[in-house]
């Protein structure tokens, strides 16, 4: 039935599969009225597991936020709900929770083994080592009973080229403890000119959208019969409209989106050969691109 969805658009035959002696479940027949709309079967498995994910996540983060705010914090169970989160982001969490109980063996031990869990390569492994360079800092500190205003100027020198020519956890640790220990202010601005587009205020929507996590693109382009536009919407939002158009800027075709990510498959036979625009709008942030239909 998945494969014949202009079956599944005739409502008498989805009633007889509820109604039926030995109905199918509610959720195959969620399916199968996606399906009729013409999302492709991935599409709606993946859009359910984004769904799955989603809730997951957002359970746990309200978890650690608990642990988090209690009077008596218990590292161990925060440790096993940043688990259920998945991702370096989390794992480096886990990292911290070592570190506020001086593990520093639980602590490195797991931060060695990131790159190879996350595939870091390039600049990010290279930044990844400054970050556990660190963390052997701060094990120094304790295995000397050193505080942190105890520094050598090695280590100072250490930090103030991380907080200078790094990125990510390095950068930031090191601009942490050089601000709030030796009074080093670290402030970065914009530098305007009178031609600056940002002393203007305007921003390409294009940038900002896809700041934010909106992505759409069309295959196959130029299409001939038809052609499919993956999407992904900004966390959190799961619809938007996509809007086609002529050259001429009449609109030819409004269809909805749903679910966070996704596929629409999108029928071109009836257009002439050309250039169509297509733009994907979502709580005020849009992406555009151009479709080549041909004949």
């Amino acid at each position: 039935m998945a494969a014949n969805p202009d079956e599944l658009k005739k409502e008498d035959l989805l009633k007889y599969l509820e109604d039926k002696e030995n109905p199918l479940p509610d959720y195959m027949i969620e399916i199968l009225r996606q399906l009729a709309t013409g999302e492709t079967y991935k599409t709606v498995l993946e859009k359910q597991m984004a769904l799955y994910n989603r809730e997951k996540s957002r359970a746990a983060n309200d978890m650690i936020r608990s642990y988090l705010n209690d009077t008596i914090l218990d590292n161990n169970a925060l440790r096993g709900w940043l688990n259920n989160l998945v991702g370096i982001v989390a794992d480096k969490q886990i990292i911290a929770t070592y570190l506020q109980e001086d593990n520093y063996t639980d602590a490195l031990s797991l931060a060695n083994m990131l790159p190879q869990l996350y595939n870091l390569t390039g600049d990010a492994l290279a930044a990844h080592d400054q970050y556990v360079q660190i963390l052997n800092l701060y094990k120094t500190l304790f295995n000397e009973n050193r505080e942190i205003t105890e520094l050598t100027n090695t280590e100072k020198d250490m930090l103030f080229n991380f907080a200078n020519n790094s990125s990510g956890e390095a950068s930031s640790l090191a601009r942490g403890i050089l601000t709030a220990y030796y009074n080093t202010p670290f402030i970065d601005c914009f530098e305007l000119n009178e031609q600056s587009a940002l002393k203007k205020g305007s921003v390409n929507p294009s940038t900002l959208a896809k700041v934010y996590g909106m992505e759409i693109s069309v295959k196959p382009n130029p299409a001939s019969t038809r052609a499919a536009f993956d999407y992904k919407l900004p966390d959190g939002e799961t619809s938007a409209i996509l809007t086609i158009t002529e050259p001429n800027g009449k609109v030819i075709e409004t269809i909805n989106l749903t679910g966070n990510r996704g596929q629409k498959l999108w029928d071109t036979r009836q257009l002439s050969a050309g250039t169509y625009f297509y733009q994907m709008s979502c709580n005020g942030k849009s992406l555009s691109g151009k479709l080549v239909v041909a004949k």
